[in-house]
Parts: structure tokens; sequence; C-alpha cells
């Protein structure tokens, strides 16, 4: 089964095409066969291939600097371009859009960090530490709407309609980790390697197609979330800071970016303190993902036996089920863990439960886990 791991990034990087020893062909996928419906620059071949290289150390520096980074040293930051324009654009959002994290980046190869920081959007140009355009956004009712954006996003010259669809592209695939488009400037498509290393200059290894046609954009299903600040306080131990953002009512039960909440986060540490917080402000020992996953579920995933022996001491339930139907039971079955099978069995787990077709004695037996198979046969 596709098991949701902790701590693991949304997004499925497109699989890099074969290694060639030619110049690499960047092909156009016809429209006919693409979910956009116009013709597509296939810009793999070079974005999923080359690394980003700088003789500036400082840039390299820049660029990894973001791991951990809440973002609040760019408040007040004003990008160099006064331009403004009204996009217009909208999202789903999940309750609140939470101070955080919408994308941050792990490589020299991305080549952005979005913050979303008291009402507005911050797209920081990761090499050089600095913002270079600012949204205006209201939320409510479960929507987020971008009023204006300060800044450009490519060139100091850029089209406002050009910006939007940059704007429209980064939301999808850096905030959303969905698949979308790069747009092309107006010609640029009639070379198409310039094309391909245009993507890569300013989109890096998240470029994967592009297009210089117009195409409608539908609004995502997925919601916007961030990394929230409690989430990073939950994974640094931070309580006290912890505790100041729930008395400002954010929501610990709210999942982030990777569908995970606050108190799942607190497993990341080796110590428990940060989870006994959230229990000790009443969060619910089986709060769920977004996907319906419990904690229990996830270090369970995670064959951490010694999280998933304190959890249960503490209340979780051993037979609680995600959206889908499956149990800590199921997952633990299919990855041959018989300890901590012989561990959910001796606290109450239902032997076999079916979800989707598959009970964990099928899941066992497809992966040719026989010891856990009599097991659960007995």
């Amino acid at each position: 089964m596709n098991w949701l791991k902790p701590w693991q990034q949304k997004r499925e990087q497109a699989t890099p095409p074969p290694a060639q020893s030619q110049p690499a062909e960047i092909a156009w996928i016809p429209a006919d066969k693409n979910p956009w419906s116009v013709p597509l620059l296939d810009v793999r071949p070079i974005t999923l291939h080359m690394l980003s290289t700088t003789k500036d150390p400082q840039c390299a520096i820049n660029s990894n600097s973001f791991i951990g980074d809440d973002g609040t040293g760019f408040i007040g930051i004003t990008p160099s371009s006064t331009r403004i324009i009204n996009p217009g654009l909208r999202f789903h959002i999940d309750r609140i859009l939470a101070d955080g994290a919408l994308f941050i980046p792990r490589q020299m190869e991305h080549k952005w960090a979005i913050y979303q920081l008291h009402g507005k959007i911050l797209f920081i140009r990761s090499w050089l530490r600095q913002p270079v355009a600012v949204a205006e956004i209201k939320t409510e009712s479960n929507w987020a709407e971008i009023l204006t954006l300060q800044g450009t996003l490519t060139a100091d010259d850029e089209d406002p309609a050009f910006t939007i669809r940059v704007l429209d592209y980064l939301l999808h695939t850096h905030a959303l980790e969905l698949s979308f488009p790069v747009p092309l400037p107006h010609g640029m498509e009639k070379d198409p390697h310039k094309a391909a290393m245009w993507c890569f200059h300013h989109f890096g290894n998240l470029a994967n197609y592009a297009t210089p046609y117009l195409f409608p954009s539908t609004i995502p299903e997925e919601p916007l979330r961030t990394i929230s600040h409690l989430h990073m306080a939950a994974a640094s131990g931070g309580v006290e800071r912890a505790a100041a953002l729930m008395g400002s009512r954010m929501p610990a039960d709210l999942p982030g970016k990777d569908t995970l909440t606050p108190l799942h986060w607190s497993l990341m540490r080796d110590d428990m303190s940060m989870l006994m917080f959230f229990l000790s402000r009443g969060i619910s020992i089986d709060t769920r993902s977004s996907e319906g996953a419990t904690p229990l579920m996830l270090v369970v995933q995670e064959r951490n036996l010694t999280k998933a022996n304190f959890l249960l001491d503490h209340g979780a339930d051993v037979n609680a089920t995600d959206l889908r139907g499956f149990t800590a039971l199921h997952r633990a079955a299919e990855l041959g863990e018989l300890t901590i099978v012989r561990l959910l069995l001796g606290r109450g787990a239902i032997r076999q439960p079916e979800a989707q077709g598959h009970t964990p004695g099928s899941l066992a037996q497809k992966g040719g886990h026989r010891n856990i198979v009599e097991l659960l046969a007995e």
C-alpha cells in the first residue's frame, strides 16, 4: 500500500527521462495528450538533470538556509519593484491560512521560498534571500483571495498578465505541490533548449512542462496549507512558543502542508515532552491527519516500537481506522514488523479488519511475511 509516511513531503517528483549521451531533446507534447489541452514542452531532460552551481559561496549558503526558518525575519522587507497589480486569484483553505511556510527550499535546485505571514504571501528568491514580490490576501469562509501583488517574479519588465500566470504556477507547484505548466514568455518556444534553460534558471527541478499558450486555470480542490509556526514549535520543542500560539487561538488540530497536525509533528522528537504538552492542553492522542491517520499509525509506519508503546500506554485507539479503513495493524503486517504486530494484538487489535479488500493477513501474505500470517490466523 502507498502509506503516508510521517515528515514526507507530498510531492512525487516526475520520473526523470533516461540519461542521454547526446544533447537533450526538448520534445512537444500535443494538446490532446495532456490535461491542459495546449501544446506543452517537456523540459525535464534539462530541469531534472542539471545541477545548480555558483561561484558565490553566499548564494549556496542562502539557498540552504531556510530549514527551520519561520520567515519572520522577512516581515517589513519590501520588493525593489513598486509595481502593484490585482491578480484576483482564489484558492481553497482549511479554516484558516496559518502563519508559516508555504514552501521551503531544501536544495539549490529549489529556487524559491514562500511564506504566509500576517495576511501577506512573501515570494523570496532563495539564492538571494530577497523578497521579490509580496501579495496581500483576504481570507474568509474557507477561501483565500489574492487582492494585490507588489513586485515582479521573473523580470522587472514582465507583463502584468504574465506575472499573474507565474504567480498561479508558483502556488500550484510549490505551495500545493501539483503538476502545472510553467508559463513561457512569448516567442521563447521557438528555441526549446533556451526555453528549458530559462525554466531551470527560474524554477529549478520543479519545472517539468512549459507552454507559451493560455489555458483555463481552475481552482484546485486541495486547500492551501502552511507548515505553521505551531508545527515548527512542535518539532523544535518550543513549549512556550506553542503555548503562546495556542493562546492566540491557533487551532492545534490544524493539518499542515503535509496533512499532519502539530501533535503528529511532536513525534519527530526523541523525547515526548511536546506530545505531553499537547495532551495536557486537551488535544486528542488520536488526532487525525487530513487522510485520517492517527499518531499511532504513523509511528507504526516508522517501525518505532518504543513510541507505539508510549502512545498505547496513553490511550491511543489501537483499532482506529483512517479514511480508507486501514488500521495500524494493516501497516505493521505489511511491513513485516512481527514485534509490533504482537504488541497491537496484545493491546486488543482486531485481527482481520478488512479495508478496500485487504486484511492485515492478506497484506502480510503478499509481502511474504509467513510468521505474521500464521500469528494472525491463530
